[in-house]
């Protein structure tokens, strides 16, 4: 049997953390009666968190192995407290169902509860459909855009038809190709004063309002991915008031930084959807408070270290954040909005929209959780990566939480 015993641990039970207690673990559940010969870990007031979901999951195997596995991927879960995710390969797009069939096995062995996310169109290249109803019936929790922005308007019409046919989610980065132009920050003052091609704000909001006009007029769900700028929450909150089922989610890098950033010129800040201004930044907290915002995406995408440490003109967009989200994330939401909100956006939302039970914890339950110091601040450092891969934005930084372990699927791992 697999037992371990927390001590002096709070967990998070009825929407609030209890008081210290011991909490005893066995075999992935929370039982009341006491055990003997288990591990013991002094927790000392850190917070027992449910364990989290994370949207936007890319281990790049097989296609990209050379890059980064699932069994890196499953080793940054343990380490960032995630029991889950929705998984979309920008490397490896899932367009038919043998495709769909091997990174299920794949992911089987991984003890970790995946969704996956068919691609709507063979590769990615908007020119042929892909087989939406078989990759439905075959286990696609929706169907992405593979944050490729290469959608025609007629060929996105003729997608959503036969995708709709499913009863699938749409997931899309609202990112207009032609307006983006080769551009890879946010056009203001800061793009500017470096001579950077920036990214103007329609590039996103005119993506979005053509996707959300498709959406009312073929009644289709659609979820926005990583949404940067506070006009295109305002497209959303107007478009459910005239019925359109959608949803969105906003990234934690897009929480923390801003466009200031690029005067470092560090090649980490290039992602592939841009930075905005401080007031960008401060609307998604807003929409964050206000509930526009239905959950906070990790988007974890591994980059080879020599793709990344180069020019900033030169990076391959992208970042890895498993490992790193809760702590840096945690103090942020818990000052503004509330500890049950906070759990809500980064487990149990983030769970539901890709069709997972959302964790939770009670005794005689399952008890998969990340304990959490809140209030013991670590620096960011390249061993806190899986596998060989460290494109983080916040390397290098101080992040005002810790991570103590994780217990996934009764298996403890100590941070």
């Amino acid at each position: 049997m697999n037992k371990l015993i927390l001590k002096n641990v709070r967990p998070f039970v009825n929407g609030k953390f209890e008081e210290p207690t011991t909490m005893n673990l066995v075999d992935g559940k929370w039982v009341g009666e006491a055990v003997s010969d288990a591990k013991e870990f002094d927790a000392k007031g850190a917070l027992a968190i449910p364990a989290l979901f994370g949207l936007g999951l890319d281990f790049k195997e097989p296609l990209r192995d050379d890059i980064y596995t699932f069994r890196d991927g499953v080793d940054a879960m343990r380490r960032g407290g995630f029991f889950g995710g929705l998984y979309e390969s920008i490397a490896n797009p899932i367009d038919d169902s043998l495709k769909l069939t091997a990174v299920q096995q794949l992911a089987a062995k991984s003890g970790m509860k995946f969704a996956f996310m068919g691609a709507f169109s063979m590769g990615y290249q908007c020119k042929d459909l892909s087989e939406m109803v078989e990759l439905a019936e075959s286990g696609a929790v929706g169907f992405g855009d593979g944050n490729q922005n290469c959608a025609r308007t007629r060929f996105l019409r003729l997608a959503m038809e036969y995708g709709s046919m499913t009863g699938k989610r749409f997931f899309f980065m609202p990112l207009d190709d032609s307006l983006r132009h080769h551009g890879l920050v946010h056009e203001g003052s800061y793009a500017d004063t470096l001579g950077m091609k920036g990214i103007p704000r329609i590039a996103e909001t005119i993506a979005a309002f053509k996707i959300l006009e498709m959406a009312r007029f073929l009644k289709v769900p659609v979820h926005f991915k990583q949404v940067s700028c506070g006009e295109t929450l305002t497209l959303i909150e107007n478009a459910r008031k005239n019925g359109v089922d959608v949803t969105c989610d906003v990234d934690i890098f897009h929480l923390l930084i801003d466009d200031s950033c690029l005067f470092d010129l560090d090649s980490h800040f290039n992602v592939a959807m841009p930075f905005r201004a401080a007031s960008d930044r401060e609307a998604l907290w807003k929409g964050l408070e206000s509930g526009v915002v239905d959950a906070i995406s990790v988007n974890h995408d591994p980059v080879l270290r020599q793709d990344k440490e180069v020019n900033f003109e030169d990076a391959v967009p992208g970042a890895v954040s498993l490992e790193v989200a809760l702590p840096a994330i945690w103090k942020p939401l818990c000052e503004r909005l509330s500890a049950a909100r906070a759990v809500e956006l980064l487990s149990t939302a983030p769970a539901q929209l890709a069709g997972v039970a959302p964790m939770s914890l009670s005794v005689g339950g399952q008890a998969s959780l990340v304990l959490l110091d809140p209030d013991s601040s670590v620096k960011v450092n390249p061993s806190m990566f899986a596998g060989q891969v460290r494109n983080c934005p916040l390397l290098g930084k101080e992040i005002p939480s810790k991570i103590l372990g994780s217990y996934l699927g009764g298996l403890w791992t100590e941070v």
